[in-house]
């Protein structure tokens, strides 16, 4: 084990460009119970999903979220989001996320902002600044953009695009040339009932094949949520629940990587009143 801790930052090294892409960065335990369809969900985490849907947030928000993939220390994840509303500029997020271990680490702090234009559509955009530390190589930063959009064009029916990395940015070091990935996710929610929603969207990240992703989440309490999720190329399952108490709400979330294994994960939020959200 002593050996296999040794030779973990290497091998993150080598797949450090394609891991942004395989979730290293957090979704919100919510958004990963339902495959990772997160482009559509109006919570705090769309401060990494999707900027557009901080537009509809009309309070005050926060949130932690921890994951340990694969039950593997060395691979855990950390997160913080915070979301204020700007009376009639918008609203400002700010968020913070660490993963890996002291040989190993990969941390990103951004600051984003989302805006309504309508009752029906937002959009967003944030500034991220990601920074690599390995033990033997020393560390390194870059910086990202992103946008997104989030937009009800039906009752019931609400599309959300958001595209991460569009201006190809690569790591300032010159002894380590690569770039981050360019990652476009889109997605879709219809609300089935007035308890249950199906999502579908697809992710495509600059030299990897599109990925396919679908979920449902049924509400069969005022407070509880069911949900369930599926990867597609290669399959990944998921499950969670989400429990909401007056103004703060647990989520959790459980998937299985056919080859990796099982991944748990947990978030915990809190908003500063009781005013809903719209999805």
């Amino acid at each position: 084990m002593k050996s296999l801790y040794l030779l973990l930052p290497f091998a993150l090294l080598a797949v450090a460009p394609c891991r942004a892409g395989v979730n290293v960065f957090p979704h919100g335990s919510r958004a990963a119970a339902l495959g990772y369809i997160g482009v559509v969900n109006t919570d705090v985490f769309a401060a990494y999903n999707n900027q557009a849907a901080l537009g509809f947030f009309s309070s005050p928000q926060v949130a932690v979220h921890y994951e340990n993939k694969y039950f593997a220390e060395a691979l855990s994840l950390s997160a913080a989001a915070f979301a204020l509303p700007v009376p009639s500029a918008g609203v400002l997020g700010v968020d913070v996320c660490s993963f890996g271990y002291d040989r190993y680490r990969e941390t990103r702090v951004g600051v984003a902002w989302g805006r309504r234009l309508s009752r029906r559509l937002s959009v967003g955009t944030q500034l991220g600044y990601h920074l690599m530390q390995v033990a033997e190589y020393g560390s390194t930063g870059a910086l990202t953009a992103e946008l997104g959009l989030l937009a009800e064009p039906l009752d019931n029916l609400w599309v959300g695009a958001h595209v991460f990395n569009f201006t190809s940015s690569r790591y300032f070091s010159n002894s380590y040339h690569e770039r981050l990935p360019v990652i476009f996710d889109v997605g879709m929610a219809y609300r089935l009932a007035q308890h249950a929603s199906l999502l579908v969207g697809a992710k495509i990240e600059s030299e990897q094949a599109a990925q396919a992703k679908a979920g449902l989440e049924v509400v069969v309490l005022k407070t509880l949520a069911l949900r369930l999720g599926v990867l597609v190329k290669p399959v990944e399952l998921f499950a969670g629940f989400g429990y909401t108490y007056r103004t703060l709400r647990i989520d959790m979330a459980f998937s299985r990587h056919e080859t990796l294994g099982y991944t748990p994960q947990i978030s915990l939020s809190y908003s500063f009143t009781q005013t809903p959200q719209k999805q």
